[in-house]
């Protein structure tokens, strides 16, 4: 059926990409050249269930909440590389949590509407190659009800 992971990523590609300025949106790709820049790269990031530690006697199969933490880098040069990557920033923390495909996506998941999108922070690295170069990590939580049956 529909595996909610996949969607959530899926979606991420297409709102990176939907950031003015950026050149082309990637998934897990470390293989760019300067040809791609402004990039966005959405990496799959981690995934955690509430059932750690849980010793019930309790059908494998019954949903639990996922909490997945994709990360999404976006790489650029310019002179001015720190407001540049600033304003990207803005963009992207705007546009993913009001994202209405994703919001969709996250509250449908659970009865009760328990799904969330939450931005966690950024990290933020220049270096200098033949012309100034920035890169912005963002990190982003997603929670929302895995439920194998519908795998």
């Amino acid at each position: 059926m529909a595996d909610v992971r996949e969607n959530i990523l899926a979606r991420l590609v297409a709102v990176a990409a939907s950031i003015p300025g950026i050149k082309s949106a990637q998934r897990d790709n470390v293989d760019i050249t300067e040809e791609h820049l402004p990039v966005a790269m959405v990496f799959d990031g981690d995934e955690e269930t509430n059932d750690a530690g849980d010793q019930s006697m309790r059908p494998a199969h019954r949903p639990t909440v996922v909490q997945m933490t994709p990360e999404i880098t976006i790489i650029d040069m310019a002179d001015l590389i720190g407001p540049a990557l600033n304003i990207y920033r803005a963009e992207l923390i705007k546009r993913v949590t009001t994202d209405t495909e994703l919001n969709e996506q996250i509250v449908k998941t659970g009865r009760h509407g328990n799904g969330a999108i939450r931005y966690l922070g950024c990290d933020v690295g220049i270096a200098w190659v033949r012309e100034r170069h920035g890169a912005l990590h963002a990190r982003f939580l997603f929670k929302y009800v895995l439920k194998p049956d519908e795998l």
